[in-house]
């Protein structure tokens, strides 16, 4: 700047088809006023619109912006063109020089040069040096528009796939989602008319085994009776009689038949209540929301795997702790709110293998215990005694096809899929609290 014989340069580019003053720089000297407070003196970087500038010429600039030609004024104040402006009767400039930077024909920018001590400061050598100056500037702002521009595009592409890589995550969580949703579906669908099958299949014939125990214990009686009165007037029958008595063995035939009519009358009631489980659990493909006794579907549950929790040899039992609390009918989907207790409850027979050891100290146990949370939730606790998880392993229990059982012994989906029952479908909560060595507790809150 000093080589050039100016006190004031400003360096002004084209950017977004607007002027914008990159930079300002003085050369410090007591006798320079410098009126505007905004700004440091020596070097300053506004980045700033040329409108919002008032220390430099706008018309001026503005008129080589648009002619693209260089202006020289010797003598700022004389010049009849410019001395009517503010700037110039304001600020009092000697000699200024403004110039367009232009590369193949693009006007790139300005640069403004002024002096306000000396007339005629930018001499016809200064102008040669200045002219090779904004040449070599040109092809330098040139250069570092297209690596900015560059740098952009980069950002620019950068971001565009980022956000196809989110989109693409987003689509794979659907997936998994979907198709868990679709496993779901035609699993319960499925396993629901396969349950409904089988319980209609032996309702009708135990229906009719049932129906039929009280007269034939009434028929058996009657059978009964008139053995005992033909005894007691006939004491001493013919030897054939005898030898019948003796071959059917009479006495304990007498004793024994009522006891094996009654037990058959507990047989065919349990199966009733089996069938009856059997058909509650078949609600697993109903899709309309009812109100539901919550204890029911458990107890179906609890049913229809009690194979599951008799002892076996060197197995412990598993016992079943029930805690039931008062609690009013929800409204739900019965079906999936039954599969959800059977993933749970399933799970926790699972979690107890290793402890059902007769060797092992610790007895075996699942315990349910219901409660109502402030009148707005149903709360469902099931806890068992096993050896818990990992704070790694809760954190992905949720997870679609995640498992930690052997292959062919797990899916990964059961839970995934009650997440999506309690959460999604009935908008509670399901929370999982395990301490190693400790067991675990599920906690299934539902929105009354």
């Amino acid at each position: 700047m000093e080589n050039a014989g100016a006190q004031k340069c400003a360096l002004i580019l084209v950017k977004y088809q607007q002027l914008i003053v990159e930079a300002i720089t003085y050369v410090v000297d007591t006798d320079i006023p410098i009126n505007n407070q905004n700004y440091l003196p020596n070097f300053q970087r506004p980045q700033v619109p040329l409108s919002s500038i008032q220390e430099l010429p706008q018309a001026l600039i503005n008129y080589v912006w648009r002619t693209q030609k260089f202006q020289v004024l010797d003598d700022a104040t004389t010049e009849a063109k410019w001395v009517n402006y503010s700037y110039f009767t304001q600020q009092q400039p000697k000699s200024i020089l403004c110039t367009p930077i232009i590369n193949q024909g693009k006007l790139i920018g300005i640069i403004y040069l002024e002096n306000n001590l000396t007339t005629g400061a930018f001499t016809s050598e200064r102008l040669q040096l200045l002219e090779m100056i904004t040449t070599q500037a040109a092809i330098s702002l040139e250069n570092a528009f297209m690596y900015e521009t560059l740098e952009q595009k980069v950002e620019q592409r950068t971001q565009q796939l980022n956000q196809k890589n989110q989109r693409l995550t987003q689509t794979l969580e659907e997936l998994k989602r979907t198709q868990t949703q679709l496993i779901q579906t035609e699993k319960m669908s499925s396993l629901g008319q396969l349950v409904a099958g089988v319980a209609h299949e032996i309702n009708n014939p135990v229906n009719f085994i049932y129906g039929n125990l009280k007269y034939t214990q009434e028929y058996a009686q009657d059978l009964l009776n008139v053995i005992q009165v033909y005894q007691q007037n006939y004491p001493e029958p013919v030897d054939e009689v005898t030898n019948i008595i003796k071959e059917v063995e009479l006495d304990f035939l007498v004793e024994d038949l009522p006891k094996l009519l009654t037990s058959m009358k507990v047989g065919t009631d349990r199966i009733k209540k089996i069938v009856k489980s059997l058909r509650n659990f078949s609600r697993l493909d109903e899709s309309q929301v009812k109100n539901v006794d919550i204890h029911e579907g458990i107890d179906s549950t609890f049913m229809i795997l009690q194979n599951n929790l008799k002892a076996k040899p060197n197995e412990l039992e598993i016992k079943v702790v029930k805690n039931y609390g008062n609690l009013p009918k929800v409204r739900c989907y019965p079906g999936e709110l039954n599969q959800v207790f059977m993933n749970m409850i399933s799970n926790a027979v699972d979690a107890l293998e290793l402890i059902r050891n007769e060797n092992n100290n610790c007895s075996p146990q699942i315990t349910i215990t219901t409660d109502r949370e402030a009148e707005k939730f149903v709360i469902i606790r099931i806890a068992d005694n096993g050896m818990g998880m990992s704070e790694a392993v809760q954190k992905r229990i949720f997870d679609p096809f995640y498992t930690t059982k052997e292959v062919g012994k797990g899916t990964g989906l059961g839970l995934a899929i009650s997440y999506q029952i309690i959460v999604e479908r009935h908008g509670g909560k399901l929370e999982c609290i395990s301490t190693p060595g400790k067991g675990t507790e599920f906690v299934i809150s539902i929105p009354l």
